[in-house]
């Protein structure tokens, strides 16, 4: 009974160290897994988008004695700027249907920026292919109608950083998925480091 008692009072005792020093534990290995991407040799990310390192996207133009158009092609949209030929101001509301091979899109026109878009998933898609592709528009006003043609080229190496982009994009949203903070391994330490260090005190308080 003497051992017992002993062994029960050296191990209440022990239970506040013991805790603190299994949740710092926990929370320094939680820490070192949460911090996403590999290093280099450096210290730095090897995984962080060169956003300093601008890159000049595939355009197109096309023209005729009524309208200017300028295409700026992107990996998930279409951006196209349009322009009355004579002065050089910008056409605004116009309706814009194009064409690439056997596909069809219409672009909605954006007041704020004052240009027209186009995010339609397999016009875009097309377009992103390496190669030449001949590009149709339509384009209609209240006071004028025209019918552009134009040739558009999309380099291998910009199709190629499209892709991966896109592959870029999807490993990061995934890794952070895998890299959430478990809270509640954090509040489970926390109770039981509260256990240990009340039954510690009150071994101590027995002792005295």
């Amino acid at each position: 009974m003497v051992y017992r008692s002993f062994a029960s009072r050296v191990f209440f005792a022990r239970v506040p160290f013991l805790s603190l020093l299994a949740l710092t534990l926990l929370l320094l290995s939680l820490s070192a897994q949460s911090s996403p991407g590999a290093h280099g040799p450096n210290g730095e990310h090897l995984d962080m988008e060169q956003s300093n390192q601008p890159t000049q996207r595939p355009k197109f133009e096309m023209y005729t004695e009524s309208f200017e158009v300028l295409g700026e092609v992107f990996s998930n949209e279409l951006i196209i700027y349009l322009h009355d030929f004579e002065t050089n101001t910008p056409t605004q509301s116009a309706s814009i249907d194009l064409e690439i091979g056997s596909l069809t899109a219409s672009a909605s026109f954006d007041e704020a920026q004052n240009r027209y878009i186009v995010n339609d998933v397999n016009f875009i898609s097309a377009l992103n292919v390496s190669g030449e592709h001949e590009v149709v528009a339509t384009i209609i006003t209240q006071d004028n109608g025209d019918l552009l043609v134009g040739k558009f080229i999309m380099p291998e190496a910009n199709a190629q950083l499209d892709n991966a982009e896109h592959s870029h994009n999807e490993s990061h949203e995934q890794g952070e998925e895998h890299h959430l903070f478990p809270w509640w391994a954090l509040g489970l330490s926390i109770v039981v480091f509260a256990f240990g260090f009340f039954f510690g005190r009150k071994n101590k308080g027995m002792k005295s």
